[in-house]
């Protein structure tokens, strides 16, 4: 049985944890499928007013397990291909974006490349103070499709900085920047976050739901949708300068 994620169930909260502590919760793509697929059953079960996202272990997410199935890097090198499935996953992840029920991210220790699309659909990100969010890839041969949202969480001159630098964020400064929507205690961060999901969930659903498609009308309106769209295409064109391109194959180059 597969058991890389786990659900549990407290009221009308469903957590879903991503169960892989070994591998830092490293995404293959069949854990990648089940989570989506989670999120799904969650959205549609009336017994379900908020949803919960969070890690096992050290970490939230290393980000997609290139050495067991995360990445398909078979199609990487050939840009129509690589394109098509870009906006594949950007449409998908775009889907839960516009679910109805309040997603929350928990995050604690690494939460690096395309974990960021995982947080990147939370309405809200609780972070530990240990958290450290980062893309460092983007130096050396992936630009994650959404960004995790980063032009339209913490502004452009600031993406831009830490995509340039591939530096970390811990969760300080996550807070400051807007990166994550406040910062606690590693050892307080599992109650405070069931504390939080527990006082959104005691309001009905329809109203939950009006209330977050109507904050997240002013995004779409501003683009969101379109941007996160072209960010799929701006994905497979990076591939092209990247170091998979520079090498002449598909390796995937090692983890920072």
């Amino acid at each position: 049985m597969d058991d890389s994620i786990v659900v549990h169930q407290a009221g009308r909260v469903r957590r879903i944890v991503l169960n892989r502590p070994d591998k830092l919760n490293a995404i293959t793509m069949s854990m990648g499928k089940r989570l989506f697929t989670e999120i799904d059953t969650a959205v549609g079960d009336d017994g379900v007013g908020v949803i919960v996202i969070s890690g096992a272990g050290r970490a939230f997410s290393a980000g997609a397990d290139m050495k067991e199935g995360g990445v398909d890097n078979r199609d990487v090198l050939r840009a129509p291909s690589d394109m098509a499935t870009n906006r594949a996953k950007v449409a998908e992840i775009m889907r839960l974006w516009a679910a109805p029920k309040p997603i929350i991210a928990q995050v604690h220790g690494y939460c690096i490349g395309s974990a960021n699309d995982i947080v990147a659909i939370a309405d809200l990100i609780v972070c530990g103070e240990s958290a450290r969010f980062g893309m460092p890839e983007a130096r050396q041969f992936a630009l994650p499709p959404t960004l995790g949202f980063w032009p339209f969480r913490i502004g452009l001159a600031k993406t831009k900085e830490l995509l340039y630098t591939g530096r970390f964020v811990d969760g300080t400064e996550a807070a400051a920047i807007g990166l994550a929507t406040e910062v606690v205690a590693d050892d307080s961060l599992t109650a405070h976050v069931d504390a939080l999901a527990a006082t959104i969930a005691e309001v009905p659903s329809d109203r939950l739901a009006v209330v977050k498609q109507a904050a997240n009308s002013w995004f779409e309106v501003l683009g969101l949708p379109q941007a996160a769209m072209r960010g799929a295409e701006y994905h497979a064109i990076y591939h092209q300068a990247s170091e998979w391109a520079a090498r002449g194959d598909q390796r995937s180059p090692e983890p920072p």
